[in-house]
């Protein structure tokens, strides 16, 4: 077979370069997020430690050795196109081009340095950090996008490639923790200082190094003559640390003004966001007529968060720790997540000390119990569940200026629970109902994530993903996964998608990027009933301005006129219309 054309090598180092900075872009912006829930943990005992960003920074280029390691795991027989490449991850990583002689053996010392990385060391944040969890799909695709480009470089894709791409899919579930096919956003955790102290030191290792090249000694971090990344963590300075804790440089007004675009930014949620928006200019209100000296009140902040799983209770329990604390409200404004087994202990008399352990983690901030309801059993033997909740009831009212508490389960239960302790219900204050995504919603979580990994939905692609989600939507039970189902479903899209191309020997863009409605996916459906449903006829309710209309569901993701205001605008998504025969429609 002929070799690439220089064009297509071309082509595929810049996607590999676009890939390499899209991955990188995902660690850093990951440890932004942890800094927003755990900076309260302490970003490390040294002043000039490094903040999380930084350390996910380090992280993430261990990772991209690893990638590359697996689908080149052999030194000899690596191509010319791939040593390329290898070109590109090394200048990525050291911020300095390695030329002539000195590429082949530092390709070699890449490939063998990675050989000491692990799996599930090196995706540890994203599977033991809850903040992160919602990131693994777009973590498993820059993985998939990479291999892709590694294996087609020189123009022929073998079966062992495609079979050192299963293997990594094999990996990535089992660092998961769990079988493909029951993948959730549920996976149990240690604790999140242990998870912090385990990234540090990861990170520290890494920068250290493990092994030198033929010419220098360079460092998987700082490389031979460099001192970081050439991307732009590398040009950013380590965040700030007082006494062993970073420091939110954001003043209080730019606090609640990026709390806010994280609220509006949510999809669907309406009701939820008019109730925090409420709240949150009574707040604000309050905090005013303090200042001049009026009369002001407080009402009991403690809350109910009453749904179903994957409606994005946690995510808005996040948003108010922050918006509480760009108010003064709470001086610190994180967020301490538990469940039964962080408040409940195994033998006698030590359930209140670790629910006091943990209530003190949360001071000055939020404390948020999933599955609240599993503290209270309505036969009323569940001793420790009992020394939970009153422990609980008594910090909530003597420390109601420093600890704000949420409880969050699913409606039935927490109403329950709720209605049988009258020491909670006088103690919540508010309850805030998070209702089933719709399936047009749940298209547009889908796509949300997966435009942050540059995918691209056609029409068709569009119609299939609705026709799925709209059947699961109307089967649906209390364990319906809401969010998760929209982020199931993209894992599995993109895994068909890696699958389809990879035996094309001409990878471009448009193929790494296009999920064609083949590729679609929907967690829970059959792909020959779904793709039975999207060969049906149907129609979308669209909205222009405001104004209601109906279209045909081959227009989605299409530009259509109005047939009000006669202007155009973008039919992305809409609500799927029951068509009635037509003596039926007419009789009503």
């Amino acid at each position: 077979m002929s070799r690439p054309s220089d064009d297509r090598i071309i082509e595929s180092i810049r996607l590999y370069r676009e890939a390499l900075d899209e991955t990188q872009r995902l660690y850093i912006e990951a440890g932004n997020q942890v800094r927003g829930s755990y900076a309260w943990l302490g970003g490390g005992d040294a002043p000039d430690a490094a903040s999380v960003a930084d350390q996910m920074n380090d992280l993430h280029q261990g990772f991209l050795m690893k990638v590359f390691a697996t689908v080149v795991p052999d030194a000899s027989a690596k191509s010319l196109e791939q040593r390329q490449l290898g070109r590109v991850l090394l200048e990525h990583i050291w911020g300095k081009s390695v030329l002539g002689s000195q590429l082949h053996e530092a390709v070699d010392w890449l490939i063998g340095a990675a050989g000491e990385f692990q799996w599930a060391d090196l995706v540890r944040p994203f599977v033991e950090l809850p903040e992160l969890r919602d990131h693994w799909g777009e973590l498993e695709t820059s993985a998939m996008r990479m291999a892709t480009l590694l294996t087609s470089v020189d123009g022929t894709v073998s079966a062992s490639d495609n079979q050192r791409i299963e293997q990594m899919k094999t990996q990535f579930d089992t660092a998961r923790g769990r079988a493909p096919e029951t993948l959730t956003s549920e996976v149990d955790t240690s604790n999140a200082r242990d998870a912090l102290a385990w990234l540090r030191e990861e990170a520290k290792r890494l920068r250290e190094g493990i092994g030198p090249t033929a010419a220098e000694k360079p460092t998987p971090v700082a490389g031979p003559g460099g001192s970081g990344s050439a991307g732009t963590a590398a040009a950013k300075p380590s965040q700030p640390v007082i006494d062993g804790q970073p420091v939110d440089e954001r003043t209080p007004e730019e606090r609640l003004a990026d709390a806010k675009a994280k609220l509006d930014s949510l999809i669907g949620l309406e009701n939820i966001k008019d109730q925090i928006t409420t709240l949150t200019n009574f707040l604000a209100m309050e905090r005013r007529r303090k200042e001049l000296d009026l009369p002001t009140s407080r009402p009991s902040l403690h809350m109910a968060f009453v749904g179903n799983p994957g409606t994005g209770k946690t995510t808005v329990a996040r948003i108010i720790a922050e918006i509480y604390g760009s108010l003064g409200i709470l001086e610190k404004g994180h967020l301490v997540e538990t469940d039964r087994s962080g408040l409940v202990a195994e033998y006698a008399g030590q359930t209140g000390p670790k629910t006091n352990a943990k209530i003190d983690e949360a001071l000055d901030g939020v404390l948020f119990i999933d599955e609240a309801y599993t503290l209270i059993d309505e036969s009323g033997q569940d001793q420790y569940g009992r020394e939970a909740i009153q422990t609980l009831l008594k910090r909530m009212e003597d420390q109601r200026d420093r600890l704000v508490v949420i409880l969050a389960g699913y409606p039935v239960e927490m109403r329950q629970m709720i209605r049988s302790n009258p020491g909670l219900s006088s103690r919540v204050g508010t309850t805030m109902q998070f209702a089933d995504y719709s399936p047009e919603a749940l298209c547009r979580i889908f796509e949300l994530i997966a435009k942050k990994s540059k995918y691209t939905l056609p029409t068709e692609s569009r119609r299939r993903l609705l026709r799925g989600f709209t059947y699961l939507h109307s089967n649906r039970d209390r364990h319906f996964g809401n969010g998760r189902t929209s982020r199931n479903s993209l894992e599995r899209s993109v895994r068909r998608l890696a699958n389809r191309i990879a035996a094309v020997e001409d990878v471009t863009r448009e193929l790494l990027t296009t999920l064609e409605p083949d590729d679609i996916e929907v967690a829970g459906v059959d792909p020959m009933h779904l793709k039975a449903m999207a060969a049906q006829p149907g129609k979308v309710r669209v909205e222009c301005k405001g104004v209601p209309q109906v279209i045909d569901d081959q227009l989605l993701g299409t530009e259509v006129r109005c047939k009000t205001c006669g202007e155009t605008f973008m039919a992305d998504w809409g609500e799927p219309v029951l068509e009635l025969p037509a003596g039926e429609e007419e009789a009503l």
